[in-house]
């Protein structure tokens, strides 16, 4: 390993490398061709020039150029943990398969993945982070949704959190009420805390609805039960893809207190980050030279509830009430794991009571 030369017998002090940092990587110069892929780790000695992640390897390469010119030595790897804390991206390891360390080794898809899951950062890469990144990298995300004009705003404004469920401070359920046939333009983000949408809806027990999402993030429709003293049970739950129209789902109401929730996230893990308030904070207005903070999806969802939804007897779809449906009820006799189709009168089980509510609605279905 070559020695540095005279003039760097006596070390900057690290204080000064860091407080030099900032001002040095606004350059934005790739110093040659020894940052990247290839590379040895940034926070480890070698013996060539350079590290693995980029943004790391230029920030110390510009206060002290020999890391990028000679050799990366225990300085270059003492200033590297100190400055680059925050640099994720890329590290060893393929995107599309799972590994025990965190990061992936394509820089542009591991930044994108582990911006709206930040375990893939500074966990491991698991099976969660390479679906996103099998889903999301290198893929057309923006969808920006036009709300028809009969659609209703939400009028939650980002930076507030008004019908967060059980996510606030006041000991009970903190919700929004929501008519049947409205369709609803909502936004979430992940400005602290995390936000999510929790609605009310005064409909019977018993009764069908058909509920319909297109979102411009991944987001989850949940239907839960109980308040905030709990316990609180998740009956059903499905996951809603941006960028793919609209999902619709139908679920009989259940007894007790309930509500319909709106969230960010996907099937197995939330998405706790990468979805910022695009409203700006009167008591914090971000200075004029400051960079918005980064965005791949859109924030915004929109929600219809129809609640008439006609002859929920009709089990097996095919336009009446008859020996069919009466099978499928027979066949899912007993409790329901979440709820199911053939509980119609909501009470979590079927039985007796269903069975003489599917005789009463017996014969062709009345559309509406």
């Amino acid at each position: 390993m070559s020695g540095r030369p005279a003039a760097w017998s006596i070390r900057w002090p690290l204080a000064m490398v860091i407080a030099g940092s900032l001002a040095a990587s606004a350059a934005g110069a790739m110093i040659g061709d020894v940052c990247g892929p290839g590379r040895p780790p940034c926070d480890e000695p070698h013996d060539t020039p350079g590290c693995l992640q980029p943004q790391c390897c230029d920030l110390v390469c510009e206060n002290d150029p020999f890391c990028c010119e000679e050799v990366w030595d225990s300085f270059c790897a003492e200033v590297a943990t100190e400055l680059c804390a925050e640099v994720r991206c890329p590290e060893e390891g393929d995107c599309l398969e799972p590994h025990p360390t965190p990061g992936c080794i394509d820089e542009s898809c591991c930044e994108l993945v582990r911006l709206h899951d930040p375990f893939c950062g500074w966990g491991v890469w698991d099976a969660f982070c390479v679906e996103a990144a099998i889903e999301w990298c290198g893929a057309t995300v923006e969808c920006p949704i036009v709300p028809p004009p009969a659609a209703i705003d939400e009028g939650e404004p980002c930076l507030e959190r008004i019908n967060d469920g059980c996510g606030t401070a006041l000991g009970e359920v903190a919700s929004s009420p929501l008519d049947c046939g409205t369709t609803l333009y909502g936004k979430i983000t992940t400005s602290t805390p995390r936000d999510m949408d929790w609605f009310d809806l005064s409909v019977a027990a018993g009764d069908a609805i058909e509920v319909s999402l297109a979102s411009e993030f991944p987001a989850r429709v949940v239907l839960v039960q109980g308040d905030c003293e709990g316990p609180i049970r998740v009956l059903e739950r499905w996951s809603v893809e941006p960028c793919v129209g609209t999902t619709t789902r139908s679920f009989t109401v259940p007894h007790g207190q309930w509500h319909l929730v709106i969230e960010e996230g996907t099937d197995g893990r939330v998405i706790r980050s990468g979805l910022p308030c695009d409203e700006i904070d009167p008591d914090d207005p971000p200075d004029p030279d400051e960079e918005p903070l980064p965005r791949v999806f859109g924030l915004h969802y929109l929600l219809t509830v129809a609640c008439d939804a006609p002859c929920s007897g009709d089990l097996d779809g095919d336009g009446r009430v008859g020996g069919g449906d009466l099978g499928l009820l027979f066949t899912a006799w007993g409790p329901c794991p979440g709820t199911c189709v053939a509980d119609l009168d909501g009470d979590g089980e079927v039985g007796g009571a269903d069975l003489g509510r599917l005789f009463s609605l017996w014969g062709e279905c009345d559309p509406g």
